[in-house]
């Protein structure tokens, strides 16, 4: 019997330590991080699942430049015109008309050809990665000083069914070497 007691003992000994090790890194780390990725200046800043719309939405119409995107997969849905991403589509064509140089480059199988016909009817300058390499990147670069990469791809799933994470960085020297990157895919293609 006093072998099952201690095996309670042990199991709450272990919950409480788990939530006390929340407690701190939520009053303790938290803030830190999150006073990081607020300040928009030499940060860091975390966009998971259904946050990504909106922070790439803002991110395309603060361009003032370029827009450099390397993306796996683009869609375009005509049955659903107002959908998230013809909304990101639609408003790098916009960026496009207003001066800002946009740049993408996609992945040569892609099985959707959709968003590349319309970008490419519209001007957007666009290419079709080499045909030695996959490009499984998802990579945007804003006006050389801002960095979004991580997983989401622009597709109805990625936006709505997926668990997706992507880091963006506010720091140009970061964004000064994915600039490269983006050169020499760009020349690669």
């Amino acid at each position: 019997m006093a072998t099952k007691e201690r095996k309670i003992s042990r199991s709450i000994i272990f919950v409480i330590g788990i939530f006390l090790g929340s407690v701190v890194m939520t009053f303790y780390v938290g803030p830190a991080y999150v006073a990081l990725a607020d300040s928009g200046v030499d940060g860091i800043e975390a966009v998971n699942d259904r946050e990504y719309f909106e922070r790439v939405f803002e991110l395309i119409d603060s361009a003032d430049k370029s827009i450099h995107l390397v993306m796996f997969e683009i869609k375009y849905y005509d049955k659903y015109p107002d959908s998230e991403v013809n909304q990101l589509v639609e408003k790098l064509i916009k960026k496009n008309s207003e001066g800002v140089e946009v740049k993408i480059i996609v992945d040569q199988f892609l099985t959707d050809k959709r968003a590349v016909e319309i970008l490419q009817k519209t001007g957007v300058d666009i290419k079709w990665d080499s045909t030695k390499l996959t490009t499984h990147n998802k990579l945007m670069i804003i006006d050389g000083r801002v960095v979004l990469i991580g997983s989401t791809n622009w597709s109805y799933y990625s936006f709505s069914k997926n668990h997706e994470s992507n880091v963006i960085f506010h720091d140009e020297e970061s964004a000064k070497k994915f600039e490269q990157y983006f050169e020499r895919v760009w020349l690669e293609s």
